[in-house]
Parts: structure tokens; sequence; C-alpha cells
């Protein structure tokens, strides 16, 4: 005879980039065995790949992850894990209150600071959408300009070395992803119709800070965020802490 069958629970969540309601159902015993082996590893690379595939798995919907971007995945996947495991994830924060003065080996006195390790409680479902009110269209002259789309996670780790990285090909190579057309007053130059050597033609042809409007844009994206007031139980002391990208919420 065989073993009965689990019926899931649909879910219904409104992402920032579709107009319609995404469907998802909560993941599997098998789906977080696979998030808790990508944790262990403590590699970047491999949660990534496991959120990926575990978001894959429980959309119901019909629709591809590779096109959503970055903070349409966390805020997905963020509302999976508080239907699959439990609405409330918990994080550790050190308290840097200065409490008083000490003085040193050295006889010198310097300030005294808590470190007291916090837990700190947040409600997944009390998240909102992350906002999307940065302008994708951008102007490097009063007529030319880039229309930008927001990074996915297939070039997730590239943004987040952009600002670390001195090579300019690492640089135009994230830009190129990213753009979707150049446009002047009389035409649309969409990027995947042109080489990758007219396009960093084109970039080498702006000066630093047209170059800074177009790379400007990645330090705006929208991200998940949410703000916590948690006291310290050591010093007492009343916190504002702003959590802020899918490390502060995923544990």
């Amino acid at each position: 005879m065989p073993l009965p069958k689990i019926d899931l629970p649909i879910f219904d969540l409104k992402l920032v980039s579709i107009p319609e309601p995404v469907k998802f159902r909560p993941f599997l015993v098998k789906e977080e065995k696979l998030l808790l082996m990508a944790l262990q590893t403590s590699k970047e690379e491999d949660i990534l790949k496991a959120i990926k595939q575990v978001v894959n798995n429980c959309l119901v919907s019909e629709i591809s992850i590779e096109s959503l971007p970055i903070f349409d995945i966390e805020y997905l996947f963020l509302n999976i894990r508080a239907r699959s495991v439990g609405e409330k994830v918990e994080n550790y924060f050190v308290c840097r209150n200065v409490v008083g003065k000490r003085v040193t080996e050295n006889g010198t006195e310097e300030d005294e600071v808590c470190m007291h390790m916090m837990p700190v409680e947040v409600n997944i479902l009390d998240i909102k959408p992350p906002v999307d009110n940065v302008p994708s269209r951008i102007y490097v002259t009063k007529d030319v300009g880039v229309q930008m789309k927001f990074p996915t996670l297939s070039n997730y780790k590239s943004i987040n070395e952009l600002t670390l990285s001195e090579n300019a090909n690492e640089i135009f190579d994230i830009v190129y992803d990213c753009c979707e057309y150049v446009f002047d007053e009389k035409e649309v130059y969409y990027t995947k119709e042109s080489s990758k050597e007219e396009f960093f033609a084109f970039i080498e042809s702006l000066t630093q800070e047209q170059f800074d409007k177009i790379t400007g844009f990645f330090e705006q994206l929208p991200t998940i965020s949410h703000d916590v007031k948690h006291s310290c139980q050591k010093c007492g002391y009343n916190h504002d802490l702003h959590l802020e990208g899918l490390s502060d919420f995923f544990t």
C-alpha cells in the first residue's frame, strides 16, 4: 500500500518587479537540508546556489527566477522561509555602547564598550517589500544616456565586488550585463545587438564624471531592510538597529 501524499499550502506574494502576485509553497525537508549544507560551507557561492535552487523548486507560478532582480529573490526567499520553518529568525549583534572609562595597562584612559552579544528576534512577515525608487534611465549628456536593468542572481557576486574591483574590464562587464540599451535623441541601441567591444568603446569615450553616473546606479539598488528597536540585556542601552540585506536575516 502506498504511503499518503501530503497536500502543501500555497501562498501568494506581491513582488516589486512583477505586476501579478506569485504563488509559492513551503520548502520541504530535502530543501531545508540543502540550505543547511550550504550554510555549513560558509561560502557565499554555495549559499546563493542553494537559495536559487530552493526558490526555483518552491515557485508554483511559471516564472523564470533568472529574470528576477536580486531584491525580489531575497524577499521571496525570506517569505518561503517564514512559511516553511517559522516566521521568526534570530540573529546576533554586538552592543557597542560606551558604558564608562577604563585604564589600560600603560596607564592611559579609554572608553569601555559593552560588547555584549545581543540576540535580536525579527518577524519576517513584518518586513516590507523593497522600495524601487532608483532611476534606471541615466543621462550622461543632455541627449545621450543608458537604460539600466536591475542585476539578477547571475551577477550578484560581481555587483558586490564592484566597488572593490580595480580591473576596468571587470567593471565594464558588470555595466554591460546590466545595461539594456544606449540611447540618443534619434535612436535606441540595444546592448545585446552590439558587440562587447563596441560597448566598451562607448564607455571608454565617457568622462569619469559621466561614468560615475552609471556606476552610481549600483550603489542605490533596492534591498530588503527592516528597523528594529532592541535593548541590550547587559547595559540596558536602547538600540535602533537597521537590518539590511539577506545576511542580516538568513540564519
